[in-house]
């Protein structure tokens, strides 16, 4: 529980995509950046650019597997400084583009199988971020800055067989795609060194579908999908050794269906949100956290869903005392059903722990109802 161990993440956990720390901004891999002076820019500016092209190409064989790998990324960065007076400006701009190829074939002949298969799996991803800073000696700094990210992922397989006994044939093809998007921002405002106002953001949003067919003597099919949203933030007041406090919260939700055929089809959605408030005051420590889920689920006529709520708490005292609790209802159930008992379940439980000098003691319980039930965790 000692002030200095547990004091930057019960006050500001990050949230934003790509939040480097200021001191990793403003230093950077200084012996990796060559100073020069980029001509088609107006302004005095000293300008630092790094950058880097990797790529690759390789064949491997597993067994009767042919494996061919292919890689790029391609990374650069460019920083544009000037001092005014006292003051230093600085834009740090960041981009980095990446590829990667998988594909796999096989070819089997034997006297119970002889056929072919094609595999690919493929991802792409795209980021590109910069963020403003202004310096000023003596004193503090102002930094802005935002990340864009967009990630697409595939995979392909496509396999014909026959067997050479039966004559039977078989067919499986089977196609994912996924594409995800996000965004994050940050601002930051130190009018003193180690003292300032902390503020970070993050939304993403992506999707899933997925196809596979078999034909095997019959036929054979499904269909599924994932859309999913979410958003999350922080805010922090810093004040040096003294105090610290921030607040975090995120919310994300998801909608889903499946089908199986010729059986039918299924749909759900879910949602949830985390929320944490903590901070220090000298040698204290406090920390709040509440968790939501809910879930629902669709297949014919029937229903089951799901959820939860757990808040917990932790107190400490430099290495003198901490106290933490935890608390948690969760239910679930399913209709329509001919039991009562399987049509509502509630579950809650909690803890709660206890250090006095170096002397700790836990205390425990769950207790259920439909049926009831009270036991010590």
């Amino acid at each position: 529980m000692g002030k200095h161990s547990r004091r930057k993440p019960s006050y500001l956990p990050k949230v934003a995509v790509g939040a480097a720390p200021l001191a990793l901004l403003l230093a950077g891999p200084a012996t990796a950046l060559a100073t020069q002076t980029d001509p088609s820019i107006p302004l005095p500016l000293d300008h630092q650019r790094e950058g880097s092209l990797d790529r690759g190409v390789g064949f491997t064989s597993e067994d009767d597997t042919t494996v061919f790998r292919s890689f790029l990324t391609n990374t650069e960065r460019n920083v544009f400084s000037k001092d005014v007076g006292d003051a230093k400006v600085i834009a740090d701009v960041r981009r980095s583009v990446s590829e990667t190829i998988e594909t796999r074939d096989r070819v089997t002949a034997g006297p119970d199988k002889v056929g072919a298969l094609a595999a690919t799996k493929t991802s792409e991803a795209v980021k590109q971020g910069q963020r403003e800073a202004v310096k000023v000696d003596r004193y503090g700094s102002v930094v802005a800055g935002n990340e864009t990210e967009l990630e697409r992922t595939g995979a392909r397989l496509t396999e014909v067989a026959l067997d050479p006994r039966t004559g039977v044939p078989t067919l499986v093809s089977e196609d994912s795609r996924a594409l995800r998007v996000a965004e994050g921002t940050y601002h930051a405002v130190r009018p003193l060194p180690r003292v300032g106002v902390i503020n970070e953001t993050e939304q993403h949003t992506g999707g899933t579908l997925d196809r596979a067919l078999a034909l095997d003597g019959g036929f054979s099919g499904d269909l599924g999908g994932v859309l999913e949203a979410g958003r999350s933030s922080g805010h922090a007041v810093d004040v040096g050794d003294f105090a610290a406090v921030g607040s975090t919260s995120a919310q994300h939700g998801n909608g889903r269906f499946s089908g199986v055929l010729p059986l039918g089809v299924g749909s759900g959605a879910g949602y949830g949100q985390e929320h944490a408030l903590g901070g220090t005051i000298g040698p204290a420590t406090g920390l709040v956290t509440t968790d939501q889920d809910l879930n629902l689920a669709q297949h014919g006529a029937g229903f089951t869903g799901s959820g939860s709520h757990t808040i917990s708490g932790d107190l400490g005292i430099g290495d003198v005392a901490s106290v933490r609790g935890t608390s948690t209802s969760s239910v679930r159930g399913v209709l329509p059903t001919a039991d009562p008992a399987q049509a509502g379940q509630l579950t809650q439980s909690g803890t709660l722990d206890l250090t006095l000098l170096g002397r700790p003691a836990h205390t425990g319980f769950i207790a259920g109802a439909l049926p009831l039930e009270l036991k010590r965790s």
